[in-house]
């Protein structure tokens, strides 16, 4: 069995799809299976699929890629879609030359034609999936695409900085608005920033960093386990880091930045802010209100921790064998 995972990044939409796929190959490669990426021509990810012995190829979107799909996928291999670029169409034409699997976040097609199909997130919608589609159902939690080095559980700091990641692009630069007002509203706190690889905004943070005192900035770490420790809080957008910060047993505070995260305000193992439309007047107000409670934070961290195992991807795996 051999995967082809077909998903899309870059600096201005993200890397949030590939990287949920990047944990799916992750796990693939570590039972010895063959992984393929097929990505669009200016996806940065290249290195990191190379890092894990994955090959990755570059495609037109989705739609005119059907050859380079048909020289990488067998009948019998697995092709992965997981990118809004696909539509239903384009699901039913590859079903009928490979086996396909979907993972979707939020269920606007009108059909999913395909065997598999992953919604990793809490609120994922059994009964609209099932009308709309007869594949095998992969749906909440118990399914969350986590990375290997989030499986480990990390120790909780009880007096420690708060730590923010808006993922590998952050293409909004909430970054270094959300460590401004940070900063100002937590005196003597330690604000740590993580800049992604694909991140815009890292010479504006770079002169933020040299103004606020106590704003570390930290770019492109070599683990991210190794750039949360001694975090007492994270403050991250909703998504998959939701389930990786879930994963590792750490307090977190959420934010929706855009309109396919809604679901995760319902839903979210962590309290969740919607920042659609900004930061709120009071977000650093909840924030300042978690950090004198270590209490509170222990118990975010142990539901979380006790919603998101981090044994997704093996289970996905199992299904597709």
């Amino acid at each position: 069995m051999k995967l082809v995972i077909r998903t899309q990044a870059s600096n201005t939409i993200g890397l949030g799809h590939f990287m949920r796929c990047f944990a799916l190959a992750e796990a693939a490669r570590a039972q010895g299976l063959a992984v393929t990426f097929v990505v669009n021509a200016d996806a940065p990810v290249l290195d990191r699929a190379a890092a894990i012995g994955a090959r990755a190829v570059t495609a037109s979107p989705p739609g005119g890629d059907f050859a380079v799909l048909d020289a990488e996928a067998a009948p019998e291999d697995w092709v992965i879609v997981d990118t809004y670029a696909a539509d239903a169409d384009y699901l039913t034409t590859l079903s009928a030359r490979t086996r396909v699997a979907v993972i979707d976040d939020l269920d606007v097609l009108d059909r999913f034609d395909c065997r598999v199909l992953v919604n990793p997130t809490p609120a994922a919608p059994k009964e609209s999936y099932a009308a709309k589609s007869r594949a095998k159902l992969l749906l909440g939690p118990d399914y969350a695409l986590v990375r290997a080095e989030f499986r480990t559980p990390l120790a909780v700091a009880g007096d420690g900085c708060v730590t923010l990641t808006f993922g590998g692009s952050d293409p909004t630069g909430l970054t270094g608005a959300v460590a401004e007002q940070l900063h100002a509203a937590l005196p003597g706190t330690v604000i740590r920033a993580i800049a992604g690889p694909a991140n815009r905004h890292i010479p504006e943070l770079q002169v933020l960093a040299r103004r606020l005192d106590r704003l570390q900035l930290i770019v492109s770490p070599p683990t991210m386990t190794g750039a949360l420790a001694g975090s007492a809080l994270v403050v991250t957008a909703a998504g998959g880091s939701v389930n990786e910060l879930a994963s590792l047993g750490v307090p977190a505070l959420a934010t929706v930045v855009y309109d396919n995260q809604a679901a995760w305000l319902d839903a979210c193992p962590f309290p969740t802010i919607d920042a659609r439309a900004g930061i709120p007047k009071d977000f650093a107000t909840e924030v300042a209100a978690l950090m004198t409670d270590p209490v509170r934070r222990q118990a975010i961290a142990r539901t979380a921790h006790g919603i998101v195992d981090g044994q997704g991807v093996f289970r996905i795996l199992e299904a597709l064998r």
